[in-house]
């Protein structure tokens, strides 16, 4: 039975397909070729899909690693960031406290430092005030003596101090020890200038060669010989001319600071000779700190 129902099933299928016009069947024909190549061109683009998928997706996960490691980064410049800041904040008070207190310290020191531009001033002007004093007694020593000059008296300057050399030869006799008459008369312009000048403090200081006057048995040395001198000239002031005699002082150098070989009378001549050191009151300098 199963049978006859197969050939009968073949026979339809023969009855209806020899009834299909020719026209239809190649209609269908061809519509399935066109499918079967659009299938295949599908298939062909969804392969290329597939791999373009495949590929977008690599570059996805490595895009993720990159994404990842750069956010790892830049967690990591943050904290790193967010400490630099803590310690630039440290720094900066610590830099502002040390400002400030150079600050204290240049002020201190500007506040010593006028202190002493005030003091060396204050110095300066004392210094100015001494040396116009010493220079004034000077230029009026010269001027008194001015007529003297050939004779040899010089007036120097030693640092605050005014020197007035007398020659030998003008001031003492022939033995060389007690003031002559020409001497008085040299003494005498010295005599109204310490007049006028109280607070003058003087040393008489008389210098000798190295040998002593043959006359003056008396003497010990030049010493001796020295003092002496200084002392007669000394003593002719105060009683002659009435000069204080808290402002004198006598003293006795000896043949010890020649000023030239005592080889020759003339050189001896020339050792032989008085200085008057005269030293004015002059102000006081203040004291550098």
């Amino acid at each position: 039975m199963r049978l006859h129902l197969f050939l009968y099933l073949i026979m339809s299928f023969l009855m209806t397909v020899s009834c299909v016009k020719p026209k239809i069947y190649k209609a269908e024909l061809s519509a399935r070729s066109a499918a079967e190549a659009r299938e295949k061109v599908l298939v062909k683009e969804l392969g290329d899909r597939k791999n373009e998928t495949s590929t977008l997706i690599k570059q996805v996960g490595d895009l993720n690693r990159t994404i990842g490691v750069q956010e790892n980064e830049i967690s990591n410049l943050r904290n790193e960031l967010s400490n630099r800041t803590q310690v630039m904040g440290a720094s900066s008070s610590r830099l502002a406290n040390e400002k400030a207190e150079l600050e204290k310290e240049l002020t201190a020191k500007k506040f010593l430092l006028n202190q002493r531009e005030e003091t060396l001033q204050r110095i300066r002007d004392a210094q100015a005030d001494r040396k116009k004093l010493v220079d004034e007694m000077d230029t009026a020593l010269a001027s008194v003596y001015a007529p003297f000059a050939e004779s040899g008296v010089t007036v120097t300057i030693n640092n605050e101090t005014v020197l007035l050399t007398l020659p030998d030869k003008s001031l003492f006799d022939d033995k060389a020890l007690n003031i002559s008459a020409a001497g008085k008369e040299l003494l005498m312009p010295l005599a109204e200038f310490l007049a006028a000048r109280p607070s003058l403090d003087v040393d008489v200081e008389a210098y000798t060669d190295n040998i002593l006057p043959p006359k003056e048995k008396s003497l010990k040395d030049t010493w001796d010989w020295s003092l002496q001198r200084a002392t007669n000239l000394t003593r002719v002031l105060i009683r002659e001319f009435n000069i204080n005699a808290n402002q004198l002082t006598p003293v006795g150098r000896g043949e010890f600071y020649p000023i030239t070989s005592n080889e020759t009378p003339e050189g001896r001549q020339k050792n032989r000779r008085t200085v008057v050191v005269l030293r004015p009151a002059l102000p006081a300098v203040p004291g550098a700190d």
